[in-house]
């Protein structure tokens, strides 16, 4: 079962829902856990909360591990406040000494990710647009989740969960916009400033970790569009 502390941000609530749609039981807080004394999997990211985590150590009262949804470019040094707020729970975490799992997303494409919905409403980009980025697919998001918690992947480190392709972000709009305008006008999710940000990750440590070999993007982005 996973737990949360409360509302987290995007991409992990969305990420979290998919997953409990596979049938993960997802408990919204630590008191909203049924009786028991099976271990759970507390799923952390930043939210519109400040939580206390002895606090919530003390509400789950029974063994617990933990996984970190994060994003790319969490570092001490971030000029984005949310990037830098990451990598102060990233650190208050694994000191925490319980197992630790630590997921570094890249912004997320895909039938319904808010990112691609926003970039099929055709936004102003400006320089943006020769932003460099590695998208990763939603879906593959949601399976690495998936093998983490049901034991397929070890339960330790931190990894890039970023497409071995590079993308400029006008590149992703063209592809998006080809499909004309969504119903939900989507977000920027991650937001344009952690963009800025964003320099190439390293995939193959994910790929290898969790027994993933993404699609090409453009081809499975194809099939989900005919």
């Amino acid at each position: 079962m996973i737990v949360t502390p409360g509302p987290l941000d995007p991409p992990a609530e969305r990420l979290l829902a998919a997953v409990a749609a596979r049938g993960v039981p997802l408990a919204a807080t630590p008191r909203a856990l049924p009786a028991g004394t099976e271990a759970v999997t507390l799923a952390v990211s930043t939210g519109p909360f400040v939580f206390d985590f002895a606090a919530v150590v003390a509400a789950i009262a029974r063994p617990f591990r933990v996984l970190i949804l994060s994003r790319l470019g969490a570092h001490p040094d971030a000029r984005a406040t949310g990037l830098r707020r990451l990598w102060r729970l990233e650190e208050h975490l694994r000191g925490g000494g319980a197992p630790t799992l630590t997921l570094r997303f890249a912004p997320l494409v895909g039938p319904g990710a808010p990112l691609w919905n926003r970039l099929r409403s055709r936004p102003r980009l400006g320089r943006d647009a020769r932003r460099l980025l590695n998208p990763a697919l939603e879906a593959d998001a949601v399976e690495t989740i998936a093998r983490a918690l049901d034991g397929r992947a070890a339960w330790r480190g931190w990894f890039e969960v970023a497409g071995p392709e590079v993308w400029s972000l006008g590149e992703l709009a063209e592809r998006a916009a080809a499909l004309g305008p969504a119903r939900d006008r989507g977000d920027w999710v991650p937001p344009r400033e952690e963009l800025a940000e964003h320099r190439l990750a390293e995939s193959g440590p994910w790929r290898e970790h969790f027994g993933l070999e993404p699609r090409p993007l453009a081809e499975a982005l194809a099939e989900r569009a005919a």
